[in-house]
């Protein structure tokens, strides 16, 4: 090994922060122009928001694109993928986690909430403009080093059919020990008396089935040991949920949204934990021939 060479590597390893805040910076204003090209492109037709929380929509809109920058600034820096590949994860931790998953939640409480179903509609699909503008400035900002397909554990059928009896139970304790000791988040739901509970717990059985496979897609493109990246999907998970509840909205308020902004934060952050231990623990020695779906169908 040369001088230059040994010289090298230190000097690019000074400059490995400040690029990676630079670039964290940059996916942030990519994230801002998202939310307001979205915006534009799919008006919402919804009631003034009230500002009764510590938050305008404004302040929310910055504060939560720098949330969701971090957060996938981690996963862009991890990635095993890049190019389109890296996009099309990029998207899918955005989109599938902060806007789909959450909005198929929102219709099915819809009878507290009252969210008129066009606006649902508009909603996820200016989520979706704003997830590829975002998706697509990570891709060109990020370029990390391809490696192997991340070996896959047997069983995985197991696992994801594991993954979801512990959603519901981290989700209903969540729910029972933080929200539902708020009077306020009582009074709104009327204190449950229109939620039918089995039904519900079903709901939430199959929810908790897509957000296992949602990890799984995400966390075997993901570099680093197994701790860093359960606390990697840990913060994903919670963040990209969470955050949006601190904008201010005409239909939740802010003692309400408080409440779940807590209760949801640390569900699904121990949830993304839980998932990445579960599915991951114990990796085959080789890839899966055929990706994860085959996986899914074949390893049971």
């Amino acid at each position: 090994m040369t001088d230059l060479t040994m010289n090298a590597a230190p000097r690019a390893s000074a400059f490995a922060v400040p690029l990676l805040v630079l670039k964290t910076f940059a996916l942030w204003l990519a994230a801002i122009s998202g939310t307001i090209v979205g915006g534009i492109a799919i008006p919402i037709h919804l009631p003034p928001a009230i500002a009764d929380g510590p938050l305008t929509s404004g302040q929310a809109m910055l504060v939560v694109n720098a949330l969701f920058a971090v957060v996938l600034a981690a996963i862009a820096a991890t990635a095993r993928v890049r190019g389109w590949r890296l996009f099309v994860l990029l998207f899918a931790a955005n989109f599938l986690i902060c806007s789909a998953m959450m909005q198929i939640e929102t219709l099915w409480f819809n009878e507290s909430l009252k969210l008129p179903l066009v606006a649902v509609g508009q909603i996820t699909a200016m989520s979706a403009i704003s997830a590829a503008v975002t998706a697509f400035v990570g891709a060109l900002l990020f370029r990390p080093e391809p490696s192997a397909a991340q070996p896959v554990p047997t069983t995985l059928t197991r696992r994801i059919a594991i993954m979801a009896p512990i959603y519901v139970v981290l989700y209903y304790g969540a729910g029972f020990l933080i929200a539902w000791q708020s009077a306020a988040v009582r009074a709104y739901y009327e204190n449950g008396i229109h939620i039918a509970f089995v039904p519900t717990v079903l709901f939430q059985i199959l929810r908790g089935t897509l957000w296992a496979i949602i990890a799984l897609f995400i966390v075997t493109r993901l570099k680093g040991s197994l701790a860093r990246r359960a606390l990697v999907m840990g913060l994903l998970f919670s963040v990209m949920t969470a955050a949006q509840l601190l904008y201010p909205t005409s239909f939740f308020p802010w003692a309400v949204r408080s409440a779940h902004l807590v209760e949801v934060g640390t569900s699904e952050f121990i949830y993304g934990i839980v998932a990445t231990l579960v599915l991951l623990a114990g990796a085959a020695k080789r890839p899966l021939a055929g990706g994860i779906w085959r996986g899914i169908a074949g390893q049971a």
